[in-house]
């Protein structure tokens, strides 16, 4: 079905525009009749819908990105003058890793796909983050750690009577790593 859409989705401006048109006459002519006023009511109740909607959408989306809060993370409780090689999994990477997150400038950055937990050339890594895995934890607890965990988005659990109604569920989804002999001493000069 959502392969589909990318056909029609530029169908969706024409049918914003006549939606608009069509509620724009049942509102400037609420007065007429009883049928527009129950029009006119819907249609401000559609708009409400969709404000609150929205809102509880970006609320919950902004818990997808533990990747990019993960590398925020790191810039916290690392100096920022440490000689950092961060190593950072596909999952990471899809989850709001971007240059932007960068802040050092002498720290390196991979998102290498070949490496994986087992390898020797993990141990190159100052910092590791990864998709939160026992099997990969397990692997990597002898030389690196765990510094962090962050959570992420796992399902909206609905509590009526409550309020607000629902609440986000995290759980564990990005470890950050830290290589047991790492020294935050500055680098030499980069």
């Amino acid at each position: 079905m959502y392969r589909e859409l990318r056909f029609i989705i530029y169908a969706f401006p024409l049918l914003n525009l006549v939606a608009a048109r069509g509620a724009s006459y049942i509102l400037s002519n609420y007065h007429k009749s009883w049928l527009y006023k129950l029009g006119s009511l819907l249609v401000i109740g559609q708009l409400l819908a969709n404000a609150v909607f929205s809102g509880v959408s970006l609320y919950v989306s902004h818990y997808n990105y533990p990747g990019g809060r993960a590398l925020q993370e790191l810039d916290r409780r690392v100096p920022a003058t440490a000689d950092v090689w961060v190593h950072m999994d596909p999952y990471v990477a899809e989850t709001g890793v971007s240059r932007f997150l960068q802040q050092s400038s002498i720290w390196r950055y991979d998102k290498r796909e070949d490496v994986r937990p087992g390898h020797a050339e993990m141990n190159t890594y100052s910092h590791i983050i990864m998709e939160v895995n026992t099997t990969s934890l397990r692997l990597l607890q002898d030389t690196h750690p765990p510094l962090a965990f962050i959570q992420g988005y796992d399902r909206v659990v609905l509590t009526p009577t409550q309020l607000p109604p629902f609440r986000v569920q995290l759980v564990d989804k990005v470890v950050i790593l830290q290589r047991k002999d790492f020294k935050a001493a500055p680098s030499g000069g980069r």
